[in-house]
């Protein structure tokens, strides 16, 4: 008892001694004079961490990782995954293997691009071990399903961009998880003669692997593995779709979502690898007639010359092609079609045309959203290849109702199928060029109006007849399917920040009111980035309260895509596209709904007879034979001596020979390209019954 009571008095002196050490310190604390001075022992002061540590645990294929990221508010980046293992050396050319995460995993700085041009310059930029992505989360695990998910192919013509010159807040601000992947660019990606010994397309399995590495990985970063969209712009655009379409990829995506470009794009698969690869081979002193040594000697060559010779070969089409080329890609190594069965015992990327496989309806049914910018080539066709065009157009007699016609039809699926249907090599169009004739009307000698008439020529051909054939075969096998148009204009153009060093992008032209070419759609969707992922200052200046309003519908539209696959407008459900109605949503700041997409210029391009005898195309008056006007010049030409010439008789009867060279031979009947029985028919006659296609039309 008194031990107990002797320890409770000297607990309470002791802490009435503490009470008073403590007021002395408060009170002293609030004097100057004896306040304390902070001592730095051993170094600068530890920063104060996080709320909350971006860390992720994950595990797969047996072992496990700790990922460190980063919080740049208000998301979670992890930068500079890598998904497989470097393609260098003996792996150059060849199919990605996949890499499998373990240890620490500092995930904290964006990788660098891919190698590249630097354009402008004789200097390249990257490396060639670049296969990493970057994810964009909002949140880590809740203990959830987990978010939406897009992966994003950044676009560049095959041979430009990073994975991080996308910024995604505005994107993630909408609750998506965006994955943005790095793929071999140029020939170190996509050289190949679709031959067994050099099948092509390692860089569209570096897409497949990206993505299959998304499925396994991406639920430990907060997505829902079984809500994956493969998205992209441009020749990236192209490249989802030939992704969406491959048997390996089957399951892993869960929509589309493809930017001005579509698996038919004439970009999209190159139809003449082996001259490429010859090209690249010659320039490197490399052999040409064997693959197997030709492979060997480009593999012992430094990524760097290869990178350069890519755009020897670039310049040198663009020079003898002229601005066509420019503007419809294939400028270099791209896609190739792979035999089905070639002895590997692998799997084909591209097995076959993918306009056959539309056709024959083997697509997944997956969602699809497609569109193109109102004026794809404008910019392009007014500014670098303004004088060019003016050339052609006074020194080449038929150039815009004819030549550039036939030229244009050559590189759609319909005209490439001609090609190859039948031996005839001049048998490069559907409907034969002088059925255009009002399509491609102008003033006489108007230049300005030629060059115009010539920009809408090139955006239907290469941009709103793919996007079209796409939305339509894509929907008639049940999955949904939609089609835009994206029309907001605004006075400051933004392309060349994503898209620096494409033909199609003219940065130094900003004087073509009303245009909303290549790639300005992207700031809506993306913060400008360098190519190492440095913010670009001033990428977003001058942007207006309807600049604003518009980034947020078209992010919503992403997410909601995304989210169900489905877009609405005024909270109603957008119907999925009808070959009856043709109907696509015009994206704007006031987005509409509207029926009969380019419906006469898609009559024609497309072949689609019925569609053009309606009496909403009898402007056009294709049916009636154009052989009696071809004496009708648009523009006067000058030969080399500098004599103006006129339609004389004797160009008449060239041009009527010509049209009659085709009598005799079997032409492609648009409508039974796909199996039905072609049948002779003159092209100087006027059809008298109406075909229907394959579109229902």
């Amino acid at each position: 008892m008194t031990f107990t009571t002797h320890s409770v008095m000297h607990s309470h002196i002791l802490l009435s001694f503490i009470v008073s050490i403590v007021l002395i310190k408060l009170i002293n604390c609030n004097d100057p004079v004896h306040s304390r001075v902070r001592r730095i022992v051993g170094g600068s002061p530890a920063d104060v961490p996080p709320l909350d540590d971006p860390v992720v645990y994950l595990r797969f294929g047996g072992r496990s990782a700790r990922v460190h990221g980063v919080r740049e508010f208000p998301h979670y980046v992890f930068k500079g995954i890598r998904y497989a293992h470097p393609p260098t050396g003996k792996e150059r050319f060849l199919r990605p293997r996949q890499f499998f995460l373990s240890g620490d995993i500092d995930a904290t700085t964006y990788p660098p691009p891919c190698i590249q041009p630097v354009q402008g310059q004789d200097n390249v930029i990257g490396e060639e071990d670049c296969l990493f992505l970057n994810i964009f989360t909002p949140d880590l695990p809740l203990g959830t399903e987990g978010l939406p998910v897009i992966v994003w192919i950044h676009g560049g013509g095959f041979r430009y961009g990073s994975a991080s010159q996308y910024g995604v807040k505005h994107l993630v601000g909408k609750r998506l998880v965006i994955v943005a992947i790095q793929y071999r660019l140029g020939t170190l990606g996509f050289l190949g003669t679709g031959t067994r010994e050099l099948p092509g397309n390692a860089a569209l399995w570096d897409m497949v692997l990206a993505v299959q590495w998304v499925r396994n990985h991406i639920g430990f970063f907060g997505g829902n593995p079984y809500q994956i969209v493969v998205m992209g712009q441009g020749t990236g655009a192209s490249s989802a779709v030939l992704v969406a379409l491959n048997d390996v990829a089957k399951g892993y995506t869960n929509g589309v979502v493809a930017l001005s470009g579509t698996a038919l794009s004439n970009w999209a698969v190159d139809s003449k690898p082996g001259e490429t690869a010859k090209e690249m081979a010659d320039l490197q002193g490399c052999p040409t007639t064997n693959p197997l040594p030709m492979i060997k000697c480009l593999q012992a060559i430094s990524a760097n010359k290869i990178v350069k010779s890519d755009s020897v070969i670039e310049a040198s089409r663009l020079k003898q092609q002229g601005f066509v080329s420019g503007i419809q890609g294939q400028l270099s190594s791209s896609p190739v079609t792979e035999y089905r069965f070639d002895g590997r015992s692998l799997p084909p990327m591209v097995d076959g045309e993918p306009l056959d496989k539309l056709v024959e309806k083997k697509v997944p049914k997956i969602p699809l959203l497609t569109g193109i910018t109102k004026d794809e080539t404008k910019r392009a066709i007014h500014g670098k290849f303004g004088e060019e065009i003016k050339e052609k157009l006074q020194s080449v007699q038929h150039y815009l109702d004819e030549v550039l016609v036939q030229k244009l039809q050559s590189f759609t699926s319909f005209g490439k199928k001609a090609v190859n249907q039948t031996l005839h090599n001049n048998l490069l169009n559907v409907l034969d060029p002088f059925k255009f004739r009002n399509y491609v009307k102008v003033a006489r000698n108007n230049l300005q109006e030629g060059i115009s008439r010539i920009a809408e020529m090139t955006v239907d051909a290469l941009f709103n007849l793919p996007a079209f054939l796409t939305a339509d075969l894509w929907s008639k096998t049940g999955a949904p399917a939609y089609l835009y148009r994206f029309e907001h204009a605004t006075r400051k153009k933004r392309a060349h920040h994503f898209l620096h060093g494409l033909p199609i992008v003219d940065s130094a032209n900003d004087d073509v009111n009303d245009t909303v070419s290549h790639g300005d759609d992207l700031i809506y969707l993306f913060e400008a980035n360098s190519l190492n992922g440095t913010p670009i200052a001033n990428a977003e200046e001058d942007f207006t309260d309807d600049d604003r309003k518009m980034r947020n519908i078209f992010t919503d539209m992403i997410y909601k895509f995304a989210k169900r696959g489905k877009i609405d407008l005024n909270n109603k459900e957008v119907p999925t596209f009808s070959s009856d109605q043709n109907n696509y949503v015009q994206i704007s700041t006031k987005p509409s709904l509207v029926n009969n997409f380019r419906f006469c210029q898609m009559g024609l391009w497309a072949g689609l007879t019925e569609r053009l005898q309606s009496t909403m195309c009898n402007a056009l008056n294709v049916l009636e034979s154009q052989i009696k006007n071809t004496e009708f010049l648009l523009f006067d030409t000058i030969h080399s001596v500098g004599e103006k010439v006129h339609g004389t008789q004797d160009k008449v009867e060239s041009n009527v020979n010509k049209v009659k060279d085709f009598v005799g031979h079997v032409v492609p009947d648009p409508f039974n390209l796909f199996g039905a029985k072609s049948k002779n028919t003159s092209t100087n006659n006027q059809e008298s019954t109406p075909r229907r296609g394959f579109f229902g039309l």
